[in-house]
């Protein structure tokens, strides 16, 4: 279990490090609710627990055989990442319902879950990092118990570090603070994503 420690070490320490995912949940919980903020964690847990599935088959080895997937996904990553910038920023000069309709919260919820997980999956550096950390420390023949609790415990890491950001930002002060620098603090959000974007676009030539 050695092994298995390691391994959630060091997907803890990704986690925490700043990054889209970091920067959707942030402004997901500030700018919508605390529960919309919830529910991007949770998609971020799902998004994380589908690449501990992948690096479990051999994410790295498949990248490594087929260079040009690699790159093809990083330039979907990076269009993904240049239309939530654009979306930011056509949305910044945009107030925010005071009280909206039980649908129109419930969409925001669904929408939240569904575009986290895009964020994730669409992040080939989270990609490359799990097969990167699996193939370093994975044992050579990890037991059953083993290949079950690893995507969950990853799925529980991810979840759980985004929850503790969207509940520490949905707080009243965080969120007084950016409803009152919300056009700006949006077309900056949106720059960062949008630049990423474009950064994973021209790198898309690149091998791993």
């Amino acid at each position: 279990m050695l092994a298995l420690a390691g391994i959630l070490l060091a997907v803890a320490l990704g986690a925490m490090s700043p990054g889209p995912s970091f920067l959707f949940v942030a402004r997901t919980s500030m700018a919508a609710s605390r529960r919309s903020g919830l529910a991007a964690a949770a998609g971020m847990g799902v998004g994380g627990f589908a690449y501990a599935i992948l690096a479990l088959l051999g994410l790295k080895a498949v990248f490594a055989g087929f260079p040009w997937l690699y790159s093809l996904i990083k330039l979907g990553g990076g269009a993904y990442l240049v239309y939530i910038g654009i979306q930011m920023w056509r949305g910044a000069a945009s107030p925010l319902a005071d009280l909206p309709a039980a649908d129109a919260v419930r969409n925001t919820r669904l929408r939240a879950f569904a575009m986290a997980a895009a964020t994730q999956l669409s992040n080939p550096k989270t990609a490359v990092f799990y097969g990167s950390i699996f193939a370093a420390l994975l044992p050579a023949s990890p037991g059953p118990l083993f290949t079950i609790l690893l995507p969950l415990a990853v799925f529980l890491i991810e979840i759980g570090w985004y929850s503790i950001v969207a509940l520490l930002l949905s707080a009243s002060a965080p969120r007084a603070a950016y409803m009152r620098a919300k056009s700006a603090l949006d077309r900056t959000a949106g720059t960062v994503m949008g630049l990423l974007g474009v950064k994973l676009i021209a790198a898309a030539d690149s091998g791993i």
